[in-house]
């Protein structure tokens, strides 16, 4: 049975070119025998589609393009539109139900890659895969990136790294946090040098040191487990606790 590096290579898609294809296996390998709904975005040429269509060979595979196109490939099925309408996304959503993998390789502008996820994780199930393609652009201003303002919080990049809060929810001390919607929900996030792999999970695990989002009801709760291992722990905690008691 051939790899998906062979498989790649048979059909020329650009993955192989961009050296993402290593990454991938190492993600899909243990999924590739399973019954999947694998949507991609941006289908250019079906090189792609033509590829994970073979590689999972029990799977449903969709693709979705702002140019309508039609291939003649196994179990794969093209719709025609733009990835931030919403009604295309629920188009797709209804025929399949849900989806397990999903790769955004569309558009790459910044706001677009932000919109699909921001609809689509939602849709996807748990265990499942949303990755993103060509993280460049997110330095780069024609698709709305930034290589100046690396902070810029509009850009993808930034976009990623706040799904890492989402993960660590439980351990932000701060008890006027505002619970977001993706709390919970992610179990990593890794990320290579242009491509980002998110995977849903459930991840509510208490934090072993905040407690409703406060670091000193987590002390007051675990003081018991607490020691002092410096003076320079000693002032942090004094400083803190003078805090709390002043507001």
């Amino acid at each position: 049975m051939k790899n998906l590096k062979q498989i790649a290579k048979k059909y020329k898609t650009t993955k192989k070119m961009m050296g993402y294809i290593n990454i991938y296996e190492k993600y899909l390998y243990e999924l590739k025998n399973k019954k999947l709904n694998i949507l991609e975005i941006g289908v250019e040429s079906g090189e792609s589609l033509r590829m994970f269509s073979e590689y999972f060979k029990k799977s449903n595979i969709i693709g979705l393009d702002i140019i309508d196109k039609n291939y003649n490939i196994k179990r794969t099925e093209i719709f025609c539109g733009d990835q931030s309408d919403q009604n295309i996304l629920n188009k797709i959503i209804k025929k399949y139900k849900s989806l397990d993998i999903v790769v955004d390789d569309g558009s790459h502008k910044n706001n677009d890659i932000k919109n699909s996820f921001n609809f689509l994780f939602p849709k996807l199930n748990f265990g499942g895969l949303y990755i993103i393609e060509d993280l460049q652009t997110s330095y780069i201003p024609n698709w709305g990136g930034d290589g100046v303002n690396l902070n810029n919080e509009e850009t993808i990049m930034n976009f990623i790294r706040s799904l890492a809060d989402r993960m660590h929810y439980q351990d932000i001390d701060n008890p006027f946090y505002r619970k977001h919607k993706f709390d919970g929900l992610i179990e990593y996030v890794h990320i290579y040098r242009n491509i980002a792999f998110i995977k849903k999970g459930k991840n509510f695990y208490q934090s072993n040191l905040c407690y409703k989002n406060s670091w000193y009801l987590g002390l007051k709760k675990n003081r018991n487990n607490f020691n002092f291992r410096s003076l320079r722990d000693l002032k942090y905690y004094m400083k803190y606790f003078i805090k709390h008691i002043l507001e």
